[in-house]
């Protein structure tokens, strides 16, 4: 009974470590640069370990009212494209829109899985995303895992967590001509009277 006790305490831990493993893989948002009518937002992934990433599928929830889609770039802007190690550009890559306020990025590398896993960063950045200001005010993002697998095929797991921004549109302003108009004409009537 006690070596039935003690075999299943064990599998408990070792069932318990594996999840840990996995649960160590983050994917996250972060604001990048701003202006009044874009806001870039980039997208990472980091405690990769010994896993090294092979392809991706995620579905970005967004409010459609305030945000839209202008663009995305693959890869880190200093790194480079981490599932291109070669640089050779042969990755299959999609950004679509699935519908108002749900954009699809699907990424799937290449790269042989012995390179991948030789040559790829433990932490990077997998896309910068583009989005066009509609409107001020708070709006979040959502990251939805339809796939994540390493260089092998096989399934990872990852924790996400929302991001909340608070893009600022451009506020229009009048015609420069006739407030300078009305400001000459206000001058000229003080110095006649």
């Amino acid at each position: 009974m006690i070596k039935q006790l003690k075999a299943a305490i064990a599998g408990i831990a070792l069932y318990a470590a594996s999840g840990v493993a996995d649960a160590a893989i983050d994917l996250h948002f972060a604001p990048l640069n701003q202006t009044a009518d874009t806001i870039e937002i980039g997208l990472s992934i980091s405690g990769l370990g010994d896993a090294a990433l092979g392809t991706y599928d995620f579905n970005i929830q967004f409010e459609s009212t305030h945000l839209a889609f202008a663009g995305v770039a693959f890869g880190d802007p200093v790194l480079g494209n981490e599932l291109d190690v070669f640089n050779l550009g042969g990755n299959s890559v999609a950004a679509d829109l699935l519908a108002p306020g749900v954009l699809n990025l699907f990424e799937s590398s290449l790269d042989d899985a012995a390179d991948l896993q030789a040559l790829q960063a433990d932490s990077f950045m997998l896309a910068v995303i583009r989005f066009n200001v509609l409107r001020s005010g708070s709006s979040e993002l959502d990251l939805l895992i339809n796939s994540l697998a390493d260089a092998g095929g096989d399934g990872l797991s990852a924790n996400t967590a929302q991001l909340t921004v608070n893009p600022v549109a451009a506020v229009p302003l009048p015609g420069m001509f006739w407030p300078m108009v009305g400001g000459f004409w206000v001058v000229f009537k003080r110095r006649r009277g």
